[in-house]
């Protein structure tokens, strides 16, 4: 397949300085369904291929967020067809393809998701668990229509939301005893051949880094995503139509929680006391239920993403990166591809992967700005160019080549494990770049295959 992407893959998460570590990482890579599965009339995974908030999965069907899960807050999947049982290897491997699904084991279909929680992990784990899930069942989101599939990943994401409210009840509740409030950020990526679909809610953000002519130096950032800030005029619009309203606080703007006083019983009326806190500083995200206006029957903090469509060509555009805003608001897009396009010409096979790089300087930045640090999460995919020599692949990256099927890359089945590295810290407090860079550093975490 010519229009087939091979990319190098890395994947970096650490918990900062923050209380609670709240972002999560998801990555799929699958076959195909034959255009018979993926025809819009055909089920899916024994389930229609529509799903809309009236479909969502109810709540006995959805394993609770706070459920037992893989430890720590990245996790990868390759999914394959099913095998005969007569190789050992094959037997270790997550064979979750049903049975009755026909796939096409020449293509495949590539999942990358951040999210970044907030008020809570259940949000951000519940995303995680079943996002890709619902988007896959969303009718036209195997099309070969960009508008089509487009459409039903808008679908997805509110189907998930809704399946979301019904899983409230069982989220823990706040301290004061109001239902949760936990919700996420949410930034999408799906490659199909050379098609990249993107999907994104609130302020985590998607990058590529392109090559704008072969005797440039740098490379230039194209910001796929825009952070969805209350105060952008477009969403303080949206959010005062449906009834709500922004506010400042500390500086930043946020959407306004309306609720009875906490010492209110009863239902509430017109003359009951309403509190307007200032609450949450994004406009869009998954989970952020409170939101809900009842006489518009809208939620003001929207799940409806933003969508877009690239066709990819690896001539130009040499990395993608998505990334919580753990890193962005430490590192400038350009220079966060320019620092992936240095470190590959700079680093052997033995060096730690882009990700990693990344996250680490960003939690250097933090350190050095005397400011805690938030969670910080990246995944890097480096696009390999056809005629170009193979860059060396650093000891936590992975080599993808979408045209040769689940089978081809390595080690498939393998799901991404976290270790933390001891403390290195000098009397002074501080911290050597050969420690920052090297062996060890921190108690951030990288990820081994």
């Amino acid at each position: 397949m010519d229009d087939a992407i091979i990319f190098r893959m890395s994947a970096f998460s650490e918990q900062g300085g923050r209380k609670y570590m709240e972002d999560v990482v998801e990555i799929r890579i699958e076959y195909e369904p034959t255009s018979e599965a993926s025809d819009p009339d055909a089920k899916i995974q024994g389930q229609e291929a529509e799903v809309d908030q009236s479909t969502a999965p109810a709540p006995s069907e959805i394993p609770a967020p706070n459920a037992p899960t893989e430890p720590g807050p990245v996790s990868a999947m390759w999914l394959e067809s099913l095998t005969d049982g007569t190789d050992d290897a094959d037997d270790r491997r997550r064979s979750t393809t049903p049975t009755d699904q026909k796939v096409d084991t020449r293509r495949s279909v590539a999942f990358f998701a951040v999210f970044d929680g907030h008020g809570g992990r259940e949000a951000a784990y519940f995303a995680r668990e079943h996002l890709w899930d619902l988007l896959k069942r969303q009718r036209g989101f195997w099309s070969k229509d960009q508008s089509e599939v487009c459409a039903a990943l808008r679908k997805g994401f509110i189907a998930c939301h809704h399946a979301m409210w019904k899983q409230l009840p069982e989220w823990p509740k706040t301290i004061t005893g109001l239902p949760s409030t936990s919700g996420t950020t949410a930034s999408v990526i799906v490659i199909r051949g050379a098609q990249m679909y993107v999907a994104h809610v609130g302020d985590s953000a998607v990058v590529v880094g392109v090559k704008e002519n072969e005797s440039a130096i740098t490379l230039q950032a194209l910001e796929v995503t825009q952070d969805h800030k209350p105060e952008l005029p477009k969403e303080k619009e949206r959010i005062e139509r449906l009834g709500g309203s922004v506010m400042k606080k500390s500086g930043v703007n946020r959407v306004v929680w309306k609720r009875p006083q906490l010492t209110h019983n009863g239902p509430v009326r017109r003359s009951t006391v309403i509190d307007q806190i200032p609450f949450l500083a994004v406009a869009r995200s998954l989970g952020d239920l409170w939101s809900y206006d009842f006489y518009s029957g809208e939620f003001v903090v929207s799940p409806e993403p933003d969508t877009t469509v690239m066709t990819l060509d690896p001539k130009r555009h040499r990395y993608i990166i998505l990334g919580s805003d753990g890193l962005w608001n430490m590192m400038p897009p350009k220079d966060a591809v320019n620092m992936c396009n240095s470190h590959d010409k700079m680093v052997g096979p033995k060096g730690m992967s882009c990700a990693c790089r990344l996250g680490c300087t960003a939690l250097l930045f933090w350190k050095e700005r005397m400011l805690r640090a938030d969670n910080t999460t990246v995944i890097v995919l480096a696009l390999q160019e056809p005629s170009a020599p193979s860059l060396p692949v650093h000891r936590d990256e992975i080599v993808v080549d979408m045209s040769q099927g689940i089978d081809h890359i390595p080690f498939p089945g393998t799901p991404y494990n976290t270790y933390e590295v001891p403390k290195v810290e000098r009397e002074d407090g501080m911290f050597n770049e050969d420690e920052i860079y090297g062996e060890e550093h921190e108690g951030w975490t990288c990820l081994e295959w």
